[in-house]
This record gives structure tokens, C-alpha cells and sequence, in this order.
């Protein structure tokens, strides 16, 4: 039996938040979804049931009134439970504002009301943006205006927003731990703790993913290592290759799918 699913485009364009679609799904026991990338932000929130989140930062259990946060250029995979699978009901946006997500864990508790607020719209079926760029931005607001989150993993937040836009310019961690008051081994601890991935691995892995995506684009693979922030074609290739497993010229040549 195919899962119900009912998704909903929403009218209206903004370039600091612009909300794309939203849903609902009642999902059958085990169905996943996954792996996939997409471009812009894509939240659930789990009304009922169970099931399990799958990102860079590893496997997250998600349960009955817990948010899930899939990122741009993220591979993820979610999968219902198989004895009490999940609904939920989502929302995807982008834009400049948005990236306030970036910073965040990948699994928080649903701000109270919230999470019957969309539900309510969805089933209105209201499309102008204007509702769901106001539903965002509350979010927002219950979010991180009161996370408990402690002083050093708000800087946590600070570092990896600051890393993603900046990764072409010379990153040093000594030199970022500088910035935000770290010592040096202390801040590697705390944020590989936090997000799975050393800090020097992060800037690595934002690179990359911008790298695949002006390769796509056409750009030759000497102007991709330098607007990624490499100085060295050579050096640059041997990163892409380990981290993807194609050289750069092989990429190119790929198939969409395998890009």
C-alpha cells in the first residue's frame, strides 16, 4: 500500500526566506527515503510513530513530537519504524535567512504548537508564502532565542556558519580558534563531539560540496580549486579524488546521476 502523501506548493518568491512546498505523509512500516541531496532546507516534524534519521552525524532516533533538519548538499536517509511507523508533516525553503539552520543540531523537540500549526495549514491548504515565511521565522525564534544550548556550542554554531561561508578564503584552525576564544585542541574536541567531524574535515567537506557543484556547472577544474580556496591544482584534485572517489576530470565526464 503506497503511503499517503499529501504535499502542497506554496506561491511567492523572496530572496532572504522563500518557503518552496509542504506535506504530510502516514508512512507503512520500514519505508525509507533515501539517500538523497537536495538544494534547500527541508524540516519534519514527527506527529506520531518513530523512525530514524541517517546524516553525516550518524543515525538519530526520532520519536513523537521531535523535528528533524535535513541541510542543502546533505546526503540523508529516514526510514519508519517497523512496528510503529511515523507521520509527519514538513516544510522546505530556502534563502539567505535560512542558513541560521546551518549552525543547528539535526534533531530538536517541537516548539510547542508548532508542530499543530502547520498540520493546520497543510490541511487548509493555504499557498501564498507569506504564511508559511511567517511560520519559519517563528520557528526560528522558538528555536534559538531559547536554546539551552551552553556558551561554547553557540560558538560551535558561529564557527560552522562562519566556516560555510567562507571556505574559499585560507582557513587555519589555529587561526579560527583564535577568533572565537578557543584553545586549539579543546575546540577540535567540542566540535568533532558536536557534529561527528573534525574542524579541518568540515572545511574539507564544504569545499567539496561546492566544488561538485561549480564542476556541474562548467567551470574548468583550475578556476573550481581556486574559488574553493586551494592554491594547487594538484593538491586540490587529490582531495576531491579522496573524498569522493573521482578525480575532478572524472566527475566531469560522470553520468548526472553519479555526479
Amino acid at each position: 500500500m503506497e503511503p499517503k502523501q499529501h504535499v502542497i506548493e506554496c506561491i511567492g518568491e523572496y530572496s532572504d526566506l522563500s518557503p518552496i512546498f509542504v506535506g504530510e505523509q502516514d508512512c507503512d512500516r520500514g519505508h525509507s527515503f533515501g539517500p538523497f541531496v537536495r538544494d534547500y532546507y527541508l524540516i519534519h516534524f514527527c506527529s506520531s510513530g518513530c523512525g530514524v534519521l541517517k546524516d553525516k552525524y550518524g543515525a538519530h532516533k526520532i520519536s513523537k513530537g521531535e523535528l528533524f533538519i535535513i541541510r542543502p548538499g546533505e546526503v540523508t536517509v529516514y526510514t519508519a519504524d517497523n512496528k510503529t511507523p511515523w507521520s509527519y508533516h514538513w516544510i522546505a525553503f530556502s534563502g539567505k535567512r535560512a542558513d541560521i539552520f546551518l549552525g543547528a543540531r539535526s534533531v530538536y523537540k517541537i516548539p510547542e504548537g508548532m508542530g499543530e500549526k502547520l498540520k493546520k495549514l497543510i490541511a487548509s491548504e493555504v499557498i501564498s508564502s507569506d504564511i508559511y515565511v511567517s511560520f519559519v521565522y517563528e520557528l526560528m525564534y522558538c528555536l534559538f532565542s531559547k536554546d539551552t544550548d551552553t556558551e561554547s556550542d553557540d560558538k560551535l554554531g558561529k564557527i560552522r556558519r562562519y566556516i560555510r561561508y567562507n571556505y574559499m578564503e585560507n582557513l587555519r584552525v589555529s587561526s579560527l580558534a583564535r577568533s572565537f576564544g578557543f584553545e586549539r585542541s579543546y575546540m577540535y574536541r567540542i566540535f568533532k563531539k558536536r557534529y561527528g567531524v573534525g574542524i579541518k574535515e568540515y572545511i574539507t567537506q564544504v569545499r567539496m560540496e561546492y566544488a561538485r557543484k561549480f564542476l556541474a556547472e562548467g567551470y574548468p577544474v583550475g578556476e573550481c580549486a581556486h574559488m574553493v580556496g586551494y592554491d594547487d591544482e594538484f593538491n586540490f584534485s587529490k582531495s576531491f579524488k579522496r573524498h569522493f572517489g573521482l578525480s575532478p576530470s572524472e566527475m566531469k565526464r560522470a553520468p548526472i546521476e553519479k555526479r
